[in-house]
């Protein structure tokens, strides 16, 4: 009895030792599973984030633009597009456009003086070949010449005008400009009529230009030449031109820059040489001052003038000017 007892004894350890051992296993492996669940959850977790991590834009700073990349504000003078904005109206050059840009331009203007008037009309075109450079198109006639008695007119001398503008500058109050100016003249015109209408050869200008601009004023200026050829030992007198100008613009309508501005504009002739012969009565030193208004659109300007000499002072017997009128009109397209 004592060793059935004994034996049951370690019969029941064994199997408690046995289930133990086994539960022991069952939490070990439940455990393990736990960790390894846990683990991957971890692991999907980082794989479903980090995607989105990539994805997320990094939010780069915004650098301050320098200046000069900087521009005024889209008001007074800068209301409308370069080739809108006021520019010389009896001066030269100021035609810098946008690129593919066109304007047709009409030019008239009519000097008046007790024995002597002239009269030019100018239809021209005007193109934007890049920001910088333009090209322009001059076709002059005359339908009146007098001096005294002596009357002519017909076709003056087409020319063919570039502009470039070598140096730009932009701020948030003023824009900066400077071009340089040339043309070449073909002597369409007539030489021999009296008063002549062309030079008989063909000429050269070359000048230069400098415009300041802010929001409500405006200020150029600049010096030229034109060099004359002979032909026939005949040879006009060379002429140097200077000019200076400011303005300012007046309340506008929306879409549309009203200005005025005066301008002084003088020229310096060199005396002809006709047949070989110094002609004593031509050339001097003439100074012109010209009030002028301008009213533009983003597809027209027009511009009215009166100029008053201010200086005649020319070399030996000549009839003088008294006042003129200048008009100028523009149509704008790409």
């Amino acid at each position: 009895m004592i060793k059935n007892s004994k034996l049951l004894e370690l019969l029941i350890l064994g199997i408690c030792l046995t289930s133990s051992a086994f539960c022991e296993q069952v939490n070990n492996c439940n455990d393990s599973k736990q960790t390894n669940e846990k683990e991957n959850k971890e692991e999907k977790t980082k794989e479903e984030e980090a995607p989105k991590k990539e994805e997320a834009p990094t939010k780069k700073e915004e650098e301050p633009p320098t200046k000069a990349e900087q521009e005024p504000p889209k008001i007074g003078n800068f209301a409308l597009p370069t080739s809108q904005q006021p520019a010389a109206l009896f001066g030269f050059g100021g035609n810098i456009i946008d690129k593919g840009e066109v304007q047709l331009y009409f030019f008239a203007d009519k000097f008046i003086g007790e024995h002597k008037i002239t009269t030019d009309l100018i239809p021209s075109i005007l193109f934007g070949i890049t920001k910088d450079i333009s090209i322009y198109f001059n076709f002059p006639i005359t339908p009146e010449l007098k001096d005294d008695c002596q009357r002519s007119k017909g076709l003056e001398d087409f020319f063919i005008q570039w502009e470039y503008a070598f140096y730009n500058k932009s701020t948030l109050t003023y824009t900066d400009q400077a071009t340089i100016v040339a043309n070449i003249t073909v002597p369409t015109g007539s030489s021999t009529r009296t008063p002549p209408t062309g030079f008989g050869s063909p000429s050269l200008f070359l000048g230069a230009t400098y415009y300041h601009t802010l929001v409500d004023w405006f200020v150029f200026a600049g010096p030229g030449a034109v060099l004359t050829t002979s032909e026939h030992r005949t040879k006009f007198g060379d002429q140097f031109l200077y000019q200076f100008g400011f303005g300012r613009n007046v309340p506008s309508p929306k879409g549309w820059i009203y200005a005025w501005m005066l301008e002084f504009d003088g020229q310096y002739n060199k005396k002809n040489r006709i047949n070989g012969v110094l002609d004593e009565n031509s050339g001097g030193n003439a100074a012109y001052v010209t009030p002028s208004i301008w009213m533009s659109s983003d597809t027209v300007l027009i511009q009215f003038g009166v100029s008053l000499p201010i200086n005649q002072n020319l070399f030996g017997t000549q009839n003088k000017f008294d006042y003129s009128f200048i008009w100028n009109f523009a149509w704008s397209f790409y």
